[in-house]
């Protein structure tokens, strides 16, 4: 969320501070809320930068939030936005991640779901050795490295 109002503010060549100053709402609310998904914004909030950014709640609404997004799993045929992921043991461990990351407001597309099987079979040794410094050699029972 954040990159898209703010890439609106730039558009609009509008600062959080002419925000706040305009619509009397603190520069503070405006900053914390614009880190969050828009599920948790006040209508003060979206208000607020709907007057900073001269748009109706409404539009701003529809553009942050577009009405069309809907997340694809299926179990069955083992994909995520129509994305296959032939081992069933990773289809369920992505599953899981895109489930929880989505009830914190993201939005994932397919090209995010390929990042992810992406990242999944091809690990950075980097994050690995993070992951082991972390927990040891082993997560459930298996190498962090194989």
């Amino acid at each position: 969320m954040p990159a898209v109002i703010l890439g609106l503010m730039k558009e609009s060549h509008v600062s959080m501070k002419e925000i706040s100053e305009k619509s009397h709402v603190p520069f503070s609310t405006l900053n914390n809320a614009a880190k969050k998904p828009i599920e948790n914004w006040s209508i003060r909030v979206l208000n607020a930068f709907a007057t900073g950014l001269n748009k109706s709640a409404s539009d701003l609404l529809e553009i942050l939030q577009p009405q069309n997004y809907q997340l694809n799993i299926d179990n069955r045929n083992q994909t995520i936005q129509d994305v296959f992921i032939p081992d069933k043991e990773l289809f369920q461990q992505i599953r899981f991640v895109v489930e929880s990351e989505h009830l914190e407001g993201w939005n994932p597309t397919s090209k995010d779901i390929k990042y992810l099987l992406n990242a999944a079979k091809n690990p950075d040794p980097k994050m690995v050795a993070e992951a082991k410094d972390l927990f040891g050699d082993q997560v459930d029972g298996k190498r962090l490295d194989s």
